[in-house]
């Protein structure tokens, strides 16, 4: 791609993993993209009904009726699965794929950080070959112009320091399946990029929109402080001094909307991250939980003085339900503890700044997000249709 400005409607996307919480963030902001044409989605289905039946509940889960009969003639199903060979699309769907996409956002993804390796492989790793080969495939022989790939700042793993964009094999161990399947992935990526063009991705921990904290997933941030709304334990088991790199899922949507129509992106990674100086303590994010939230107050205890009471008799004057919440956390302890790692993601907030991008401060956010998870009871329901929740896509200037 070039530096001219695309046309109104010239670019027909592929998105790969729309039903995400960020892929759906991001399609509610390219449907207003004047250079978007069509928007054909990666959807599991009966071949049968491919036409209608799996963007109809999307489409009614994420716009209002009369903005979905507006959609209809743009957004289409392409049936298939990204994690099998030839992302599941059946010949015909690979013809039209061919003749008429243009850009494909990956975005597809498995937050679990409890899933197995073979699990996390099968999304993460596997599936990212998939997409890549059909990206090669599409570029050899049909109209395809770039990959745009989500993937995650927590590549870096659990080594100590500063990482840049530049980073990625970096003699690095992992918290979790999650962060090494992701690192694999990446590798895979770079190895195609010698002959794709293809954009990175690298969010950090997203949590809420932070216009109104609609989430549909309470985890790593959400997770001390909702063992704290069960008001079942008698403390606290974290690093207070530990900090946590957090940006609402609208900036890294606004952010990969916009570098998607970016030309000079291609070849590039950039870090969707709050950066250094930015980040968020645990013990903030505590304070603010009382306070806002209205929880109960609990002492804090390290990791090192909890593992020594969990081999002690105290342990067994605990309720099991305490356990359970403690095993159901397990996965998020390496982020409450805290590992040391910085994201120094000046070059990517320097573009983005460019076209009126820039994470917001935790302190400007924080009364939506903990607001919400009081008014929803932690996920258990919402009190206004999901569309709602999804504002207007932004304004994005064509480069």
């Amino acid at each position: 791609m070039n530096g001219t400005p695309i046309a109104a409607g010239d670019t027909n996307v592929l998105i790969v993993g729309v039903t995400s919480f960020l892929g759906k963030a991001i399609l509610a902001r390219l449907v207003d993209q004047v250079h978007i044409g069509r928007i054909y989605l990666l959807l599991a289905g009966d071949d049968q009904d491919t036409d209608s039946a799996p963007v109809e509940v999307l489409l009614r889960q994420m716009f209002p009726l009369w903005r979905a009969n507006e959609l209809r003639d743009r957004i289409f199903c392409l049936t298939g699965d990204f994690t099998v060979p030839g992302c599941g699309i059946a010949p015909e769907g690979l013809s039209l794929c061919r003749d008429q996409v243009h850009q494909i956002l990956h975005c597809g993804d498995n937050t679990d950080l409890s899933a197995s390796l073979e699990q996390s492989r099968r999304i993460h790793t596997e599936g990212t070959l998939h997409v890549l080969q059909l990206a090669e495939d599409l570029h050899r022989h049909g109209k395809l112009r770039r990959l745009d790939y989500v993937s995650s700042a927590y590549v870096c793993g659990r080594k100590r320091g500063v990482t840049t964009e530049d980073d990625l094999e970096r003699g690095q161990t992992f918290s979790n399946y999650y962060e090494q399947s992701k690192f694999e992935a990446e590798i895979l990526v770079r190895q195609y990029a010698a002959r794709l063009p293809i954009c990175v991705h690298r969010p950090s921990i997203m949590v809420g929109h932070s216009y109104n904290g609609y989430t549909p997933n309470f985890k790593v941030l959400y997770w001390p402080i909702l063992l704290l709304a069960k008001d079942m334990l008698p403390f606290v088991v974290c690093n207070p001094q530990a900090y946590l790199d957090i940006v609402p899922v609208d900036f890294v949507a606004d952010s990969i909307s916009t570098l998607m129509n970016v030309s000079k992106a291609v070849g590039q990674t950039f870090l969707l991250t709050a950066g250094i100086g930015q980040e968020i303590r645990i013990r903030d994010i505590l304070h603010d939980a009382y306070e806002i939230a209205g929880l109960k107050r609990r002492p804090v205890i390290p990791f090192w003085l909890f593992e020594v009471l969990a081999r002690t008799p105290f342990a067994r004057m605990l309720p099991m339900q305490f356990w359970a919440l403690v095993e159901a956390a397990k996965p998020y302890f390496p982020y409450l503890r805290g590992n040391a790692v910085r994201f120094d993601s000046r070059m990517s907030l320097k573009v983005l700044a460019k076209y009126g991008i820039k994470p917001p401060d935790w302190q400007d956010y924080k009364q939506e997000i903990l607001n919400f998870c009081v008014a929803t009871r932690w996920g258990k329901r919402l009190p206004l249709p999901e569309y709602s929740y999804y504002l207007p896509a932004r304004s994005i200037q064509v480069v």
